[in-house]
């Protein structure tokens, strides 16, 4: 890679961190390319970037961003995630590992916390926020419709 390529994909990878919730950073120990690419699909909807970057390259786009933690992660080759829907994120992560052995998680750092394996597989057990809203709107509608029932198993009744 020439110097100016280097430093276009550094200021890309920092414009897309500027806009992420999340970063997380995967080992490839012996993916096909096939699997990869299955990956970099299912993660497609959910991260602005997915993709295998020289660990020190990665290094200067995480300075002076509030990813900059992730860095020592990056020991190994590794792919990184940077992720638009953090949360989803790490329930695809989760998933592709369980189905594909070689797949790594190292970690990442999702808001202020930086996590280990452990703590983005169990990320990707909570809730999305799309099932808590409609667990919240299942909550709030369902007296309105108990009355409801109640009320017209009363009015027919009376009939």
């Amino acid at each position: 890679m020439k110097r100016e390529e280097k430093s276009t994909l550094i200021s890309a990878l920092q414009s897309s961190l500027q806009e992420a919730n999340g970063v997380f950073v995967v080992e490839n120990n012996g993916l096909t390319v096939k699997e990869f690419e299955a990956l970099r699909n299912e993660l497609r909807p959910v991260v602005s970037v997915f993709k295998v970057v020289k660990n020190r390259l990665m290094k200067l786009a995480l300075k002076g961003t509030s990813f900059e933690d992730v860095s020592d992660m990056m020991k190994r080759p590794t792919a990184v995630a940077v992720a638009t829907d953090a949360l989803a994120v790490t329930k695809v992560l989760a998933k592709f590992a369980d189905e594909h052995a070689n797949l790594n998680i190292i970690g990442g750092k999702m808001d202020a916390d930086v996590l280990n394996k452990d703590g983005v597989l169990q990320l990707s057990k909570l809730p999305s926020l799309l099932e808590i809203r409609g667990t919240i709107a299942r909550i709030l509608v369902e007296p309105g419709s108990r009355i409801a029932r109640v009320s017209a198993e009363y009015g027919k009744k009376n009939q």
